[in-house]
């Protein structure tokens, strides 16, 4: 359970420097784009290691399948993004990639809250598969 929560927050801190980085680029044009880059790495790596360790936890498989799939979109996204749209609408293209980024911080949050949760109380997972298998 603390691998899961030191995951989560080292993630969602390392995940917020990436989102001002890539804000200052944009805005300001400070060129720290490697710094952005290993940062974001880290958050994919977070988010597949999230979601490979949620694969082993019941209740939470669904949530470590999206995880799994969701995290190679990040490093192929935040790669190409600089050939798609190209022109005046390439804003769109950064937004998308931030609302991705922003979208692994959720999901991380999520897959971090509840596993607490589940951990909490495991008798709610197990009283709920008790009785969703007496109504199949």
């Amino acid at each position: 359970m603390i691998a899961v929560q030191i995951t989560r927050w080292v993630a969602s801190i390392i995940g917020l420097g990436a989102l001002l980085l890539g804000l200052a680029f944009w805005l300001f044009q400070i060129n720290l784009l490697n710094v952005h880059m290993l940062f974001g790495f880290i958050v994919t790596l977070s988010l597949l290691g999230l979601g490979i360790a949620m694969l082993f936890s019941r209740g939470l498989r669904l949530l470590g399948i999206i995880s799994i799939i969701y995290a190679p979109i990040l490093p192929i996204f935040g790669m190409t993004q600089d050939g798609l749209l190209i022109g005046d609408l390439h804003w769109l293209i950064r937004i998308a990639h931030m609302l991705v980024g922003i979208g692994a911080l959720v999901l991380i949050s999520l897959i971090g809250a509840r596993y607490q949760a589940l951990k909490r109380n495991p008798g709610k997972t197990a009283l709920k598969a008790s009785l969703s298998s007496e109504k199949g």
